[in-house]
């Protein structure tokens, strides 16, 4: 739900981070000679009390609050006390992680300095941010810290909790202003970069925008790391790896954009996927499609090598360099889905069926967002603008691309 885009890319690299962290000091922890059992269970009341009272952030100024200036700064100095504490030499393996681990956690924490600095701009934000970080504080106080050996030098008396129920994440997608009318479903660019009548210069834009269209990948992926309970810890692993890798697709759009000087804010860049699986499937379901589509852009003539052909054909090589790793990393996540998916569902075939099924049910939730939002063709524009020439294209002109959308524009 964070609306800010350079908020929800830097999440999605920390959570992959964070998966990582927690991985190698599991796995350490196991080899140990009497390492503790029940590692998914909370080990201080106190601790869960804190971390509860965190993700009650109301807003994007709340939440980075609280994750860069308190729980990850206290996770910092958790892990230099026990670097302190350890033999470098004889626990040598546990210093190596730790070192690796709190040097990332340093580069967090400067990332979230600088996104506080960005948004606290105004002595009411600097205020309400102030409270909050004390509000936070008290509770880890209370806690003694993230290891329990922190003694407050002056304890606060807990503020009254925000935690009085049980915690309902928000998995309605959300951006700011700079991704236009994001109830704008009409979307070209799948059509348009398959176009073999359409020039080059225009297919590899349409490619581009595809890759930057990626962010409703992670919007989607965190609802399910977030609602999915009793995996085994490598799932979540996986799924963290996954989640990063979409958001760098993303990115590469991104990049490509600023590259050749495109203001990417002047068109929509709609959520209606993410919203529709959020909204109308479960955390199973939104993994079989998300699993049905990585497996059918293993296809040797629509998919994944049809994209890196058009951006070599293009003579783009920045394009065909984030082709060449997109496409890498998309093999990957049909292994990941395949590994978690055929023990629960089936094998392949029920798969890609289940998918399939479960993408042409209608939604009631994207009819509600388009009936208030101009379902407009804005892809001849966005072509004169970059190319400086008309769209030579009419794939797509006149439907959403998707099929997830045809129901809308049928209306």
């Amino acid at each position: 739900p964070t609306p800010e885009w350079e908020v929800k890319s830097a999440l999605s690299l920390h959570v992959y981070l964070d998966a990582e962290h927690s991985q190698a000091i599991r796995k350490r922890v196991g080899e140990l000679r009497q390492p503790p059992l029940h590692l998914d269970i909370s080990p201080n009341a106190a601790l869960e009390a804190f971390l509860d009272e965190a993700i009650r952030a109301e807003n994007t100024l709340e939440f980075l609050t609280g994750i860069f200036t308190v729980v990850r700064p206290a996770l910092a100095r958790a892990y230099r006390r026990h670097l302190a504490a350890t033999n470098p030499v004889f626990d040598f393996p546990t210093c190596r992680l730790l070192r690796i681990a709190l040097a990332e956690e340093e580069q967090m924490i400067v990332w979230g300095e600088q996104a506080l600095q960005a948004i606290r701009g105004t002595d009411a934000d600097r205020h309400a941010s102030t409270a909050w970080a004390n509000h936070l504080q008290a509770y880890l106080d209370a806690a003694r810290g993230i290891d329990g050996s922190e003694i407050p030098l002056d304890p606060a008396p807990l503020p009254s909790p925000r935690t009085v129920s049980a915690f309902v994440p928000d998995i309605d997608p959300k951006r700011d202003p700079r991704s236009g009318e994001i109830y704008n479903f009409h979307y070209r660019a799948s059509d348009v970069f398959r176009d073999e009548a359409a020039p080059i210069d225009e297919r590899v834009l349409a490619l581009m925008y595809k890759r930057f269209h990626e962010m409703d990948v992670p919007e989607m992926m965190a609802s399910i790391l977030l609602q999915t309970k009793g995996k085994p810890w490598e799932y979540y692993l996986d799924m963290a790896r996954q989640l990063w890798d979409e958001a760098r697709h993303s990115m590469m759009g991104e990049v490509w954009f600023a590259k050749l000087g495109i203001d990417r804010t002047h068109y929509p860049n709609h959520v209606g996927w993410s919203l529709r699986l959020n909204t109308d499937f479960t955390p199973l379901e939104r993994h079989i499609v998300l699993y049905g589509i990585e497996q059918n852009l293993m296809n040797g003539e629509r998919g994944k090598k049809q994209e890196w052909l058009v951006a070599q054909g293009a003579q783009d090589p920045l394009a065909a360099f984030f082709q060449d790793y997109d496409w890498a990393d998309e093999v990957l996540h049909a292994q990941i889905g395949r590994r978690w998916l055929k023990p629960e569902v089936g094998d392949v075939k029920t798969l890609l069926a289940m998918a399939s099924e479960i993408s042409a049910r209608p939604s009631y939730i994207l009819k509600d967002r388009a009936k208030n939002t101009i379902q407009e063709d804005w892809w001849p524009q966005f072509v004169q603008e970059v190319l400086g020439r008309d769209s030579a294209s009419v794939a797509g002109a006149d439907r959403p691309a998707s099929p997830t959308f045809q129901a809308l524009a049928a209306e």
